[in-house]
């Protein structure tokens, strides 16, 4: 460790010790029921009649601290098994915005949602959401981070009434970790979305000294008489995959192939979790939707969506890393692109120690592979220590090596609760890289330290980054060898007018030495954000900017705008349009260009159940010198969803790709009856502007079907 990442490392320690004792608070006590209850969106139950009934919800968006306007219950209850919450949502049912959607897509709509922090340790917290349909959506936030892509075993049920909503929700203990005390303890905040109000508020109320740091505002809940289990799940799937590709004039078969995997899941103890798969099916039900990625400096960063690497993954997150970082992450599971087996340990240790870690066999592709080893060895391994609030002292060691070449990054990253409102966090990794068995390891490191404040008011902050040619064979890196600083101030204006609820102002300053070129970028960003009724939000942002690269410096000016609405309950837009100076990214002869990028999309809820999305993207490139144009090319995408019921639908994507000339089309039946247990057909083609002539591709104005693929995925989770 050199000298800054030991100052780093004392600084965290310091800070955590001289913390300060939060305030207890008083808990909340759910009744204790003998049997179980069913959950249909009705509360006829007696024990909904016999449990004391919360109230008293407070705005945080737009503003804090006001009425909601339309009155809110919670009831809680509990028996052995299972955590019980019943929600009554008073507003006007005609004006309540809902679907019939597939499983987390029900962000736009209305919502009440339950946060749970399981562990009661301020670190990390499950959400849970439900639309007044009852459709789910749930995720788990860590490190300033909420990820909706797990999917966890529960139930729910919605009804729409005279007087506005009803809300069931049934969370089993064996779908959440938590530590199996009696009484158990954990942390709650209940929350409601008003989605034609641009409006969401809390019980217990968000405090605006502390901003919307969920973490340290949670209440305790208590619940008695938890039966004590141990978790075991086994799931089973079959899948069979057929396709074809035109190869010398005709469709060829490709692959033909069924397939067995079996994953498992066992409860050491209720609040760690091993996994272990053999042979998965990573099969994702859904592809990536299509992104620009011509003249990218930096590959494209996609979302994990794999159910087993889920689990957990939230314990990843790194303190100063992220979106805008050079490190975007220090374990990114997608570089784990086809394991023959995994094994993944995730949980508590004791009330304050997290873990989480990885081992896989992954398979390499034969252009990799050489002579050698057909599998890659990948090895991850996290620990976190909490303190006092969201306050933690973290490390993290991952490897993956293949052949002689190894690549292993080891650090320490932390976070401390400064005051109500503001945090310091930091990281100092190191890499360790060698390419053969005979060449030497080269060591580089990277190190970041940020301070940043959040009120009602303001939000303002610091960074400082340095580093070297750091290498991650499991992590998402992009821009290397460097020295950053950046400062921002964003002071919030808000208004009581029916129109306009806010205007964020944000100011940023950024410093940026390139060490290879020895030369230094900089960047002043203005952006105002605008929030309006109905869901609404526009954003002005102009940057006066350079950028180096390949030790030349490049004009980087730009403007951006966008503006989203939810016309009604069952319209929604967004359009976006920018335009600027750009480079051309080529490491023969890089240039200066300027051009224009654009989108914009429209989702329309047809019914309850049908839902149509339309997406177009647009981007082109002019050289500055001469005023050509390099190119342009636009992507255009349709998704259409029917969803008999929360359980099955129906969905047709289509997207087309006028830079690559080429029409996918993507068809698939999904019946998913709690995750593990589902059932999917799908059906795809890829056609493209060519035909076959004299023995080869030439390009055609009329599209060749190139391509096409069936798949059947069936599992079934078994739990005890």
């Amino acid at each position: 460790m050199n000298q800054l990442g030991t100052r780093i490392f004392i600084l965290l320690f310091t800070l955590i010790l001289v913390s300060k004792f939060a305030r207890a608070q008083e808990a909340l006590k759910p009744v204790k029921t003998d049997s179980p209850l069913i959950i249909d969106g009705v509360l006829d139950e007696e024990i909904w009649q016999n449990t004391p009934m919360i109230t008293g919800f407070k705005t945080f968006k737009p503003d804090y601290e006001m009425d909601m306007g339309f009155r809110t219950e919670v009831f809680m209850a509990n028996d052995e098994d299972n955590l019980y919450f019943a929600f009554i949502a008073y507003d006007e049912p005609n004006k309540i915005k809902t679907s019939v959607a597939a499983r987390d897509k029900i962000r736009d709509d209305d919502w009440i949602v339950v946060y749970l922090d399981t562990f009661n340790d301020k670190q990390t917290l499950y959400s849970f959401y439900v639309n007044p349909s009852g459709i789910q959506m749930d995720g788990k936030l860590a490190g300033g981070r909420d990820d909706i892509g797990i999917d966890m075993v529960w139930y729910s049920a919605g009804n729409i009434t005279d007087e506005g909503y009803v809300i069931e929700i049934k969370i089993p203990f064996k779908s959440i970790r938590y530590r199996n005390d009696d009484p158990v303890v954990m942390g709650v905040i209940y929350g409601r979305k008003i989605s034609r109000f641009s409006m969401e508020g809390t019980y217990p109320p968000l405090d605006p000294a502390k901003g919307a740091n969920l973490l340290t505002q949670m209440q305790q809940i208590q619940y008695g008489g938890v039966k004590k289990f141990t978790l075991l799940e086994i799931l089973p799937g079959v899948t069979y995959t057929n396709r074809a590709i035109h190869q010398d004039g005709e469709l060829k078969t490709d692959i033909n192939k069924a397939e067995l995997s079996l994953t498992a899941k066992y409860g050491i103890t209720s609040d760690l979790i091993l996994d272990a798969t053999i042979n998965p099916d990573f099969s994702q039900v859904e592809s990536d939707a299509g992104q620009i990625d011509i003249n990218q400096r930096f590959d494209i960063f996609y979302p994990e969506k794999r159910p087993f690497f889920l689990e957990g993954n939230e314990t990843f997150n790194f303190a100063e890393t992220g979106q805008r970082d050079a490190i975007r992450s220090v374990v990114n599971t997608r570089t784990i692109v086809n394991p023959l087996t995994a094994a993944k340990l995730t949980g508590k240790v004791g009330a304050r120690n997290t873990i989480a870690s990885i081992f896989a066999l992954d398979e390499v592709p034969p252009d990799e592979v050489g002579d050698g080893a057909k599998n890659a060895q990948v090895g991850v391994f996290r620990y976190k220590r909490s303190f006092k609030d969201d306050s933690y002292l973290g490390a993290v060691y991952t490897s993956r090596q293949l052949n002689g070449h190894f690549n292993r990054v080891a650090g320490l990253d932390g976070q401390i609760r400064l005051s109500k409102s503001s945090t310091l966090e930091a990281h100092y990794l190191r890499s360790y890289d060698r390419d053969s068995t005979e060449a030497d390891v080269t060591r580089d490191y990277s190190a970041k330290v940020g301070y940043s404040r959040r009120t009602r008011k303001m939000t303002y902050g610091a960074s400082i980054a340095n580093i070297s040619d750091f290498k991650s064979d499991v992590g998402f890196i992009t821009r290397t060898e460097t020295r950053r600083a950046n400062v921002y101030v964003s002071p919030k204006i808000y208004f009581e007018k029916k129109l306009l609820k806010r205007i964020d102002p944000i100011f940023s300053a950024t410093y940026l030495y390139d060490k290879p070129s020895a030369l230094y970028e900089h960047s002043y960003w203005t952006n105002l954000r605008f929030t309006l009724i109905r869901n609404s939000s526009l954003s002005l942002s102009y940057n006066v900017k350079n950028e180096i690269f390949l030790d030349q410096k490049f004009n980087r000016n730009n403007f951006r705008s966008s503006l989203s609405s939810q016309i009604t309950k069952r319209v929604f837009f967004d359009v976006s349009y920018g335009q600027g100076n750009k480079i051309l990214y080529s490491s023969d002869d890089p240039y200066q260009g300027y051009g224009s990028d654009a989108s914009a999309s429209l989702n329309l809820q047809v019914s309850d159940n049908f839902n149509s999305e339309w997406r177009y993207t647009y981007s082109d490139f002019f050289r500055t010198s001469t005023e050509e144009k390099d190119y342009d090319f636009s992507i255009i995408r349709s998704k259409n969803t029917y969803q008999v019921n929360k359980y099955l639908f129906f969905r047709l994507i289509v997207e087309y790709n006028s830079f690559s000339e080429e029409l996918a089309s993507d068809f698939l039946a999904s019946f998913t009856y709690i995750p593990g247990t589902v059932v999917h057909i799908g059906f795809g083609s890829l056609y493209k502007n060519t035909r076959w002539e004299n023995q080869e591709y030439v390009p055609s104005n009329n599209l060749m079907h190139i391509q096409r693929g069936f798949f059947f995925k069936a599992s079934y989770l078994f739990r005890k």
